[in-house]
């Protein structure tokens, strides 16, 4: 029989002794319990509850399953059997079904025996298909960890197997209209079920992402220590970050790089593709590593200060890095500024690009100077692309004065004479280096709950 209201109710209480904030969050989860109809049926509405196992490795990267239609990353997970006796029970057999994974293969991580990480709730829209209305899934998210060397294959028919026992990387998702030099990718499948599993995993010969979003994130910002978790519409900062670059259409993945074990786990429990790296100088160093671990074509970077990032402008980057002019390191996206606060604002660095379109300066300093007309000051946005020997050459660079003096990394390639290629975007949004910066983030973000999301930060040109 499936787990009962009793065992139900009991692992809930469990989690809330942890995490005793949450119980106003999970009303639907005791009103289910309450009412007649069995709470892990999945024709119960308006809620009902779900199970997902979220599996580490020893490499201590997180297996997730993607969707090719919608193209987020997920936990392998879905609905009580009647065979389950027990939520955990639930949660080893979906992952079994999805991956391959079998239940011997896996022990829960310490701690987490009998208590959930995470109980997630959300919304499941209309399936008038299925004659089911919009409803919400209350998840039970429990962490295992992985045996190593164990194959991740899968059995449902909603999951792609695997090639010969190695993790698969994410299909490629359909990229924006063709260009010359950047051409349309295969439409992908329309099965909101039709998944592929995939982990972060770097194993011999594995195959290649394209082009990945790295978010570097570190804790001790020194005008803003913790900021990355610092939260925004009641979701931690870099949750924004991560969902933007996820609404990109050219990106095979986006993954959190940070040294910071508080990070880490934050991630874990939202289920963020996340790496743990070593201490580095800077956040392109950060991205430089997880390109040794992880195989891609182009790694963009997405300063994890930037909420509101256009997943069009990543898009432009992607773009971009395919159609890099000769002799050019790493493209980096800019905008115009027109508001004379930011101008003088320290916080925001400036660029002045040649005619070519390269980078000739980046300070904090309103640069150029208006001596004779009125300039035109640009905007260096959090948003870069390098291939992989670009971030090779990056390590193999010294900090030269300028980037020690202004703290702004991509002076480094134009101090030893490698070109950074600009790419302009139109951007709106707000990048947060300061408690007051988030403070204004919190009324955008208000004004953007009203708006199709992804309409700002459009690509200059067609």
């Amino acid at each position: 029989m499936p787990p009962s209201v009793d065992h139900i109710r009991s692992v809930a209480e469990a989690y809330l002794a942890r995490h005793s904030d949450e119980r106003d969050s999970l009303t639907l989860l005791f009103a289910a319990l309450a009412a007649a109809d069995a709470p892990t049926n999945r024709k119960t509405f308006p809620a009902h509850v779900t199970c997902s196992a979220i599996v580490i490795n020893d490499a201590r990267h997180v297996l997730h399953i993607m969707h090719k239609a919608s193209g987020k990353l997920l936990a392998p997970g879905g609905h009580n059997e009647p065979d389950d006796r027990h939520l955990l029970d639930a949660a080893l057999r979906e992952l079994h079904e999805e991956a391959g994974i079998p239940p011997s293969a896996v022990i829960p991580l310490s701690g987490f025996e009998d208590v959930p990480l995470d109980i997630d709730v959300h919304t499941i829209d209309a399936n008038p298909s299925k004659d089911e209305p919009a409803h919400h899934h209350v998840d039970f998210r429990w962490v295992f960890l992985l045996g190593a060397g164990h194959a991740v294959t899968s059995r449902k028919r909603r999951s792609t197997a695997t090639n010969g026992g190695r993790s698969r990387a994410p299909p490629r998702p359909p990229s924006a209209p063709s260009s010359p030099c950047c051409p349309e990718g295969p439409p992908l499948p329309d099965h909101q079920e039709d998944a592929v599993a995939a982990t972060t995993a770097l194993t011999p010969g594995a195959t290649p992402r394209r082009h990945i979003a790295v978010i570097p994130c570190r804790w001790g910002a020194s005008r803003f220590p913790g900021k990355p978790l610092a939260r925004l519409g009641g979701k931690p900062l870099l949750w924004h970050v991560h969902q933007r670059c996820l609404k990109a259409k050219r990106l095979d993945g986006a993954i959190v790089a940070t040294d910071d074990e508080r990070i880490e786990a934050a991630c874990l429990q939202l289920g963020i593709e996340c790496i743990r790296t070593e201490e580095h100088l800077t956040g392109t160093d950060r991205v430089a590593e997880v390109a040794e671990r992880l195989p891609a074509e182009a790694y963009i970077n997405v300063q994890g200060d930037e909420p509101f990032i256009s997943p069009a402008a990543i898009d432009a980057i992607s773009e971009a890095l395919e159609c890099l002019p000769p002799g050019a390191f790493a493209v980096n996206a800019y905008t115009e500024l027109v508001d004379v606060g930011a101008v003088l604002d320290h916080n925001v660095v400036k660029v002045v690009v040649s005619a070519q379109g390269e980078a000739l300066m980046f300070s904090r300093q309103p640069i150029p100077y208006p001596k004779g007309d009125r300039p035109k000051y640009l905007r260096q946005l959090g948003l870069y692309g390098f291939t992989g020997p670009a971030l090779r050459r990056f390590l193999q660079l010294q900090q030269g004065p300028l980037e020690r003096a202004e703290g702004v990394e991509m002076l480094r390639f134009v101090e030893h004479g490698h070109a950074v290629q600009m790419v302009p975007v139109l951007d709106d949004g707000v990048a947060v280096d300061t408690p007051e910066d988030l403070a204004r983030a919190e009324s955008l973000l208000a004004q953007y709950a009203c708006l199709t999301a992804g309409t700002t930060g459009r690509p200059v040109g067609p």
